[in-house]
């Protein structure tokens, strides 16, 4: 399995920078399910909770997404990889601004 992802390509990297961000996205969102679930109120006393911090978990999404972009570039010297995940981190941080400052 890991032996694909020690390719130069392009696809491997857009797909790396898709999955990543979004796993992590998945993961905060689950602990704020968590939280609201054990305690209700939260949500009651703010009901501006969901729109405000949702976009926030985008952004926080990117991180691990930066962090393998160094690795893939400066370890690996996989700059075709290191481009797509460029390529859709930029994707990830505009579907951000859209979010927070359109909506």
């Amino acid at each position: 399995m890991f032996n694909k992802l020690r390719k130069d390509s392009y696809v491997i990297g857009i797909l790396l920078g898709v999955i990543v961000p979004a796993v992590c996205f998945g993961i905060l969102y689950g602990i704020l399910a968590l939280l609201i679930h054990f305690k209700p109120d939260m949500l009651v006393n703010n009901p501006h909770l969901m729109r405000t911090i949702l976009p926030k978990f985008v952004l926080i999404g990117i991180i691990p997404s930066v962090l393998l972009l160094r690795h893939y570039l400066l370890n690996l010297k996989y700059d075709k990889t290191g481009r797509g995940i460029l390529i859709s981190t930029f994707i990830i941080g505009i579907v951000f601004a859209i979010l927070h400052f359109v909506l």
